[in-house]
């Protein structure tokens, strides 16, 4: 099985707080999906409270099922190993590929990224079938939605 994310969006909510925030596919051709992408922004302030929300869901058919949905306070979850499947291949893949920090503080005026992030095809079960996903993340500073990140994508057998 392979993932391929179709689409990404990366609206900055909160434009006092977060500057240069980007996002982008990494596409081989114009109308192929893409087994990667980047992101990348910079804080106009130091910030040690950092939530987010974060919802997976796909669809199956007509069926949309949201397979975990799930709050966290993201300076804690920077250091911690996480035991359940789904969050344990996202920070797995986020230390390799990324430059975030350990523990907070994000640092202002700091060029965050995330280069050229995949999703490990080999942990995707065989026996999972073919469907649409949706990955969609919302980081709150201070209590203010700041970014957001949401990716769209399908499962496909190779």
């Amino acid at each position: 099985m392979d993932a391929i994310m179709t689409k990404i969006e990366c609206p900055t909510h909160s434009p006092e707080l977060v500057q240069n925030l980007s996002c982008r596919l990494h596409k081989k051709s114009p109308n192929s999906g893409s087994k990667s992408y980047s992101a990348e922004f910079s804080l106009r302030k130091d910030v040690n409270d950092v939530r987010g929300v974060y919802v997976f869901s796909f669809k199956h058919g007509t069926s949309l099922i949201n397979y975990t949905a799930s709050e966290m306070d993201y300076c804690q979850a920077l250091a911690a190993l996480h035991s359940q499947f789904l969050y344990k291949m996202i920070a797995d893949e986020l230390r390799r590929v990324s430059n975030f920090p350990l523990h907070c503080p994000f640092k202002m005026n700091k060029r965050y990224f995330i280069d050229e992030y995949t999703i490990n095809s080999k942990l995707i079960p065989s026996y999972s079938p073919e469907m649409m996903f949706t990955s969609d993340c919302n980081i709150f500073i201070k209590k203010r939605r700041a970014i957001q990140l949401t990716i769209h994508g399908r499962i496909v057998r190779r």
